[in-house]
């Protein structure tokens, strides 16, 4: 048997549960790299910030205005924060497609859907969420600055949801 046979061999017969797992770490993974990858160079182009400012935003969710004070640690908050919510967008898609196989087989198609309904969900329910749960512990009012603008819903399309269905496609069950 030779190398090209036994690699074949040995990714198809992994179960649909090992097979479900590495899906949603490559799709996690390159969600969570090309999107930040993306609003970073946005961020920079357009307003000249650094990719530490960048993830201090991020961080700002959950610290306010208080993480651009935080350096290398709120930076690396917003990293972990950052990748948290790209694996949880790629398990949510993995469980749609285990109700609708059909999904992951169009990648061209429900990729860019998929990112737009991210978009909207960032957009409508977890960042005012955030500002809301933020102004219980901080005692600050709750400041949501409105939906990100079309820049990021194409970065949404493309960086987040063609990349977790390619992986739902390509590694999933």
């Amino acid at each position: 048997m030779n190398i090209a046979t036994a690699t074949v061999t040995s990714a198809t017969s992994l179960s649909p549960q090992a097979s479900a797992y590495r899906a949603i770490l490559w799709g996690g993974l390159l969600c969570g790299v090309l999107d930040i990858s993306a609003a970073c160079i946005q961020a920079g182009l357009m307003s000249g910030a650094s990719p530490g400012r960048v993830l201090q935003g991020v961080a700002s969710g959950l610290l306010g205005r208080s993480s651009f004070e935080g350096g290398a640690a709120t930076a690396a908050l917003g990293l972990l924060m950052h990748f948290c919510v790209a694996f949880s967008w790629t398990v949510v898609f993995h469980l749609l497609s285990r109700r609708l196989p059909a999904l992951p087989s169009q990648v061209l198609l429900v990729g860019p859907l998929y990112g737009l309904v991210v978009f909207c969900g960032m957009n409508y329910l977890t960042l005012p969420f955030l500002s809301w749960f933020r102004s219980l512990y901080l005692h600050t009012p709750i400041v949501w600055v409105g939906p990100m603008g079309w820049i990021q819903a194409v970065i949404h399309m493309f960086c987040v949801g063609l990349p977790i269905v390619f992986a739902a496609r390509r590694w999933g069950a």
